[in-house]
């Protein structure tokens, strides 16, 4: 029996196809068919030719062929066809029409008429003694199907052949297998509900019946393989399977095919899905000791899980065996960054060393290199980072690539060194390196940041002079920039010059302008940059609308407002705090501070998140309206929720309690405000100015209050705990005084008055008012309109042996017009020194401080008589003028 099958196999061979060759080959071998072995070295050039010809397989039939090959020990678990008679020769079986039928049945994926025409040769063959419906056909006609129609079709086949007596081996078994978990694995809930629900259930079921088949092929004796187990084998760890991975882990020990390769990965992966991280990296670990230069998708995992948690010993042991099979530059990436953090630079120079020598790609080099100095440059050490890569540079041979350059300057500017970080502009130049945005944007940042806004520009046109195309980062830091020096045209023109250069602008771009037009009161133009965005395709977000309602409260547009809010609504942006907050700006600024607190109640009655922004202008609002019983209320409920309000809202109420004579409760106040922890966005600089401030608002609260003696130990205070400069504190009082007491988060409490109170207080701490905190007085009587005040500081100069100079008059002159005080007026200019009549600017000074009544003079004869215009005033202006003619050289 074994010759005749041995026969039958060699004409086959020789009629066959190269991949049913193989196929009938490799099968043969492995059931021990001495004839074909004796073929085997005959047929060795259609071997090459399935190997290496110019019809070569493609994925798919390779695939296919795997599946062909699953043929191990058939003939003592199994009978590759029927033995009732002689089967057909294969080269009859080939040519045969009806079987040439059947194959063009399933091409054309008819599958009523491909059962009918089974039906009929089985028919057919039963009255015959010869058959060619044998395991082998079955076999292939499955792997047509798959191939042509689809995995659904296999199972069917698989019937048909179980229907037709045809016993199975482990071939067909595999194929249908296969071609199950294939259609199970692509069953995936892509969509929620039932649907998705659906679909999973339909993925269980086509699961089920593999594992059924599985079961069914052991229980007839047929073993399975590698290739039978593993399409269910790498199904299960996704759907954290654990029971049942361990026991076809069994059942594969009993069938005698090895856990190795890749199902080790596969219970890795298990191990990762039910959250089992210790025994991941216990097998991951043993896996790669056992054989390192087996490359997974699961190496580039484990390196990026030990760089995380900063597990440094093993990363450094589980690296240089993994480097040389990498396939994924982001475990090399969170490797070598965490060597930077961790000073580890042997180890990072042996694991370079190593991938340059293993050959690896000037990618992977650079992708490690520049890793690593970014690694190094973020646990700070600057110095030391520097050094670092000229090692790299000369050990391993490596030039540095730009972005290793990008991250070195980006490094010393933010460390403060921007000299250092021109030098190395300067070597990328002298080198030849590619220059980039990445190179010039953390030097304009950096200006930015520290308000040095000529120079920022000056880096931009240094790119243009180096043919270095700026980016979207470089023209939106510009244009912050502008917005903070108030030029709204200058950054508006930043703006078309981008479009000009093929740069589109983000929302990055768009937002400053908004925010700077809103600032300035400009709501048209704001919402004509609104218009401008959308019409460049660029959508508006939550910080667009926030800044836009913004822009409605600073000239208390409510309607607008609201409009703005539904608008954001019907575009799908989702309120957040900041929106909150604007609107109940809004709603303060327009008198409806009710209404601001109702929509709060109203939001937190739906169960979202207010934020402290809101609550902040709620805040602001009470307590500019003296409702202070309310703001303090509100300002426990947010220290009680661990929160703070912004600093302008607490500054307000700081000030509110002062007026109102709690100066226990402002004290507590200032010290809430003082602690390290808040406003985390202000800089250093901004946040000294604040703490500056409040201070002047505690020394003013308690001098209104006649509470002199607090008012100088709390200087006292701030000056032992250098709270803030008390010097300039004297000064920033003064100055505030010298423009009315007006501020634009303040409320208009100070007078000239509080101005007299604070020289007495430095004189109690021993200080002496300066000639600029007595001239800034001169300008608050100016301010306040007040003639006599003035005066009494010419008296407190004279006590402080501070003579009137020019400087002092033309105050003085401001405070007598404002006052309407001619007699006071025109002695003033009397006493001028000659000399200084001369200077053209001094007579500009003079001339535009008698302007309004210049012109009121103008309107009709009885104007230019009216005391109000100051006719006598005007009169001796003129005279003066031209008894001294301005210096010549002035113009020069």
């Amino acid at each position: 029996m074994m010759m005749m099958r041995g026969v039958l196999l060699q004409r086959a061979l020789r009629t066959a196809s190269v991949c049913d060759r193989a196929l009938i080959f490799t099968s043969a071998v492995h059931q021990s068919c001495p004839a074909v072995e004796e073929l085997a070295t005959s047929e060795s050039g259609h071997v090459e030719e399935l190997q290496s010809g110019p019809t070569g397989l493609n994925d798919m039939n390779r695939q296919c062929m795997d599946s062909r090959y699953a043929v191990r020990g058939t003939t003592r678990h199994g009978t590759p066809g029927r033995t009732r008679a002689q089967s057909k020769p294969a080269s009859e079986l080939i040519q045969d029409p009806r079987i040439m039928m059947l194959f063009k049945l399933v091409r054309e994926r008819k599958f009523k008429e491909l059962q009918a025409a089974h039906e009929q040769m089985m028919k057919e063959e039963a009255e015959s003694d010869e058959t060619g419906l044998d395991v082998y056909f079955y076999s292939r006609l499955m792997t047509q199907c798959v191939r042509h129609a689809g995995n659904e079709t296999a199972l069917p086949v698989f019937e048909l052949m179980t229907e037709a007596g045809v016993t199975p081996n482990v071939v067909p078994y595999t194929i249908v297998i296969r071609a199950l978990m294939d259609l199970a694995d692509n069953e995936k809930a892509h969509h929620s509900g039932q649907q998705g629900l659906n679909e999973v259930a339909k993925s269980e079921t086509l699961a089920s019946k593999a594992v059924e088949l599985l079961h069914e092929m052991r229980g007839r004796g047929i073993r399975p393989n590698e290739l039978t187990y593993k399409p269910i084998m790498s199904w299960l760890p996704a759907r954290k399977r654990d029971a049942q991975f361990q026991e076809l882990k069994n059942l594969m020990a009993e069938d005698g095919v090895a856990f190795d390769g890749v199902f080790k990965f596969y219970e890795i992966r298990l191990a990762l899905k039910v959250g089992d991280l210790k025994k991941a990296e216990r097998l991951y670990i043993a896996a790669k000791k056992e054989n390192a230069k087996i490359a997974s998708s699961l190496d580039a995992f484990f390196l990026s899980a030990f760089a995380q948690e900063d597990r440094v010993e093993e990363l450094i042991e589980l690296l240089p065996k993994v480097l040389p099979v990498m396939n994924s530059d982001k475990g090399t990436a969170s490797a070598f960054q965490c060597l930077g953090r961790h000073g580890k630079h042997q180890a990072a120079m042996k694991c370079l060393t190593s991938l340059k020598k293993s050959g690896g790609s000037s990618e992977q080099l650079n992708c490690s290199f520049v890793s690593y100095i970014l690694g190094s440059s973020k646990a700070k050490k600057l110095e030391e980072t520097l050094g670092l890569w000229r090692d790299v540079e000369e050990q391993c041979r490596i030039n540095a690539p730009p972005e290793v350059f990008n991250i070195l300057i980006d490094s010393c500017c933010k460390h403060g060194h921007v000299s250092w970080g021109l030098d190395l502009l300067d070597e990328m130049q002298q080198r030849g390196t590619k220059l980039s945005p990445y190179a010039f944007n953390p030097f304009i940042c950096d200006f930015a940041r520290w308000g040095m806004y000529e120079e920022a520009f000056e880096m931009k046109a240094a790119m243009g002079r180096l043919g270095v195309q700026p980016s979207v980062v470089t023209y939106s830091t510009l244009v912050n920039c502008c917005v903070k020096l108030g030029d709204m045209e200058q950054a508006y023109n930043l703006l078309a010059e981008m479009k000009q250069v093929g740069i589109q602008p983000n929302a990055h771009c768009y937002n400053p302008l908004i925010m700077g037009f809103g600032s300035q009161a400009r709501l048209d133009r704001a919402l004509e940059v609104l218009r401008e965005m959308l019409s460049a395709g660029v959508q508006p977000d939550s910080y667009t609308y926030s800044m836009l309602i913004f822009a409605c409260s600073m000239v208390r547009n409510e309607d607008k407002a609201v409009e703005l809010f539904e608008e954001m609504l019907q575009r799908g942006v989702q309120p957040n705090a900041g929106i909150y907050s604007a609107m109940a700006s809004v709603f303060a600024r327009c008198g409806k501070l009710e209404r601001s607190i109702e929509m709060v109640k109203e939001i937190e009655r739906r169960g979202e998140v207010v934020g402290t922004k809101a609550k902040s202008a709620i805040l602001a609002g009470l307590s500019l309206a003296g409702r202070l019983g309310e703001a303090l209320a509100l300002y426990g409920a947010l220290k009680r929720e661990g929160a703070f309000p912004e600093a302008y809202a607490a500054g307000i109420l700081l000030v509110a309690v002062g007026k109102a004579g709690d100066l226990d409760r402002m004290f507590n106040i200032f010290e809430d405000c003082r602690k390290e922890n808040l406003w985390t966005k202000l800089t250093y600089q901004q946040r000294a100015e604040f703490l500056n401030v409040r201070c002047i608002n505690v020394v003013l609260g308690c001098i209104r209050h006649n509470q002199l003696g607090r008012a100088l130990e709390f200087l006292r205070k701030v000056k032992d705990e250098n709270i803030a400069d008390v010097a300039v504190l004297f000064d920033k009082i003064f100055l505030h005084i010298s423009n009315g007491g007006r501020d634009a988060n303040e409320m208009c409490w100070l007078d000239v008055d509080d101005g007299f109170a604070v020289v007495a207080a430095m004189r109690e701490l021993g200080l002496s008012p300066s000639r600029m905190a007595l001239e800034a007085l001169l300008d608050g009587c100016a301010s306040m309109n007040d003639s006599e005040q003035a005066q009494r500081v010419v008296s407190e100069m004279e006590k402080e042996g501070l003579a009137l100079n020019v400087f002092s008059q033309i105050r003085l002159f401001r405070a007598y017009v404002a006052a309407e005080d001619e007699e006071k007026a025109i002695e003033l200019l009397q006493q001028i020194d000659p000399y200084d009549w001369q200077d053209v600017h001094v007579q500009f000074i003079l001339q535009q401080t008698l302007q309004p009544h210049l012109e009121a003079a103008q309107d009709s004869p009885e104007a230019a008589q009216a005391p109000e215009t100051l006719p006598g005033v005007r009169q001796k202006l003129a005279e003066l003028i031209d008894l001294y003619p301005y210096r010549q050289f002035m113009d020069d």
